[in-house]
Order: C-alpha cells, then structure tokens, then sequence
C-alpha cells in the first residue's frame, strides 16, 4: 500500500511546482528556504526552521494531523515525512493535494529527498547544485560516531553521506541508528566522537572537555585516540543537522574537524 502510495504520489510531482506548500517535516522545510521556496510556504509544524515573522502557520502535525484545518490554508502541495500515516497520506491525496512523501531513511535519503522537492517545487536545478555541493569527497575516511538522543549513527543512516563529504564514515559497521553502549564505543574505536544536544537553534562543533574528562574515567574508553587526542565535540542540532539540505551548512565545519583529526 505504502509503495503504491509513494509511486502515485512521485508521479503527481512531475507537475509544474506549487505555489502553496504546507510542510510537516522540518527538515524539508530547510531544504524549501534554500531552494528558494520561502514565499511558497503557507502551513508548517512549529520545529519548523521558519523566520518568527514569516507568515505560515505553524500548526501542521503529522502526528495528529486535521485535514479541516489543512484544507483552510489551501495548500497545492503537501510534504509529509517518511513516518507518516499511510492513510494521512491518502486521505490528503482524495482531498485532491499534491503529496509527496519523502523517502525512507538510507545513506541516500538526503540527495534523493532535496532532489524530490527539488521537482515538486519545478526548482531541479537548485536542487542538483545542492546534491553536487554536498556530494562525496576524499576515500581516505577516517572513522567518526555521531551520538545523538541516546543512538549513534550508522553506515545507513542519512548522515553518511555528508559525513564522506568530509571524508568521515561511521564507526559502525552496519545500520542506521543503533542504541548507544559504551562496549560498541569502543568497539569502533572512532577517531573522532560528536555528541549532539538537541536545540531549537543551530551551533558550531566545538570541543566538549565535560565529556572528554567523562570518558577518560571509563577504562575501555580512556586509551582510544580520540580520548587521548581529545577529538570529542558537541553540537547543537538546530535545523542544520535534520535530513535535508540544511546539513550543506555543517560540511565546513566537518572539513575543518577532518583536518584537525588527520592534518
């Protein structure tokens, strides 16, 4: 049902873009703002990373969604996350509203949601300069975690990709996200260790000695290189490290980490 959903709702995105967008993931609403869609936007959730003064509204709720207060802002096309309802999906869908659902979490996830909105939006072109900005770099990687929310990000997760931009993968030898355990920590043996805070704004990676001092009392932690070199940071989430283009904005700071790890 879900494919069939997703394939019908692909294919009503090769219509000309909308002009009245409502949003109900905040990473697609980023991804929106830097392609250009910031006017187009007349309904989003209130984590969404909009201007205090922009004029949507900010009551759009997948988890509770209501199709009555939806239709009152006449949207022409509607972005729902990959979690979404089915049947939330179809409903706006017989409403007669472009749906487009973005795609389930994978190493890929990311370029192929921004080039998604991209043609929803009928702005391909913006959406590929994003995806080419974003796009891999050196294959001398070398070996970060990414915990966050008591998980650490796998291979599969939607991080890889701008990690290997920077020339980092995950420590991780398999999935997307998988319960922190300091054992696995160390397992990995990272050369680098980023703790994400969640936060409504956005912060640069920086040093996190709380955490470094913490992890020297642990002895299957204390001797790895990234305790004993003290390359463990934190960030704050904000919109830029969500699935979608606003993790372009992290990729300068990861190069800078990568140099700082292996100069």
């Amino acid at each position: 049902m879900r494919a069939l959903l997703f394939w019908f709702a692909s294919c009503l995105t090769l219509s000309a873009g909308g002009k009245r967008i409502a949003s109900y993931s905040p990473g697609a609403t980023q991804t929106l703002l830097d392609l250009g869609c910031a006017e187009e936007i007349v309904m989003a959730t209130r984590w969404c990373p909009l201007p205090k003064d922009h004029p949507a509204a900010r009551d759009a709720d997948v988890f509770l969604p209501d199709l009555e207060r939806l239709l009152k802002v006449k949207p022409e096309l509607v972005i729902l996350p990959r979690m979404a309802n089915p049947l939330w999906a179809e409903k706006c869908a017989q409403a007669g509203l472009r749906t487009v659902i973005l795609h389930a979490e994978s190493a890929d996830s990311v370029r192929k949601d921004i080039t998604l909105l991209g043609e929803a939006t009928g702005r391909s072109q913006a959406a590929r300069e994003i995806v080419e900005r974003m796009a891999a770099g050196s294959s001398s990687q070398k070996k970060i975690l990414i915990i966050w929310d008591g998980v650490m990000a796998g291979p599969e997760s939607y991080l890889a990709e701008p990690l290997a931009h920077a020339a980092f993968r995950s420590g991780l030898s398999q999935g997307s996200w998988v319960k922190f355990d300091w054992e696995l920590l160390a397992e990995a043996k990272p050369d680098a260790v980023i703790w994400i805070q969640n936060s409504a704004t956005n912060g640069a990676i920086e040093a996190h000695p709380e955490k470094i001092t913490e992890m020297r009392r642990i002895p299957s932690i204390k001797d790895l290189t990234c305790v004993k070199k003290g390359h463990v940071y934190q960030a704050m989430s904000g919109s830029n490290w969500l699935p979608g283009s606003g993790l372009q904005k992290i990729l300068p700071e990861l190069l800078m980490l990568r140099k700082a790890v292996h100069p």
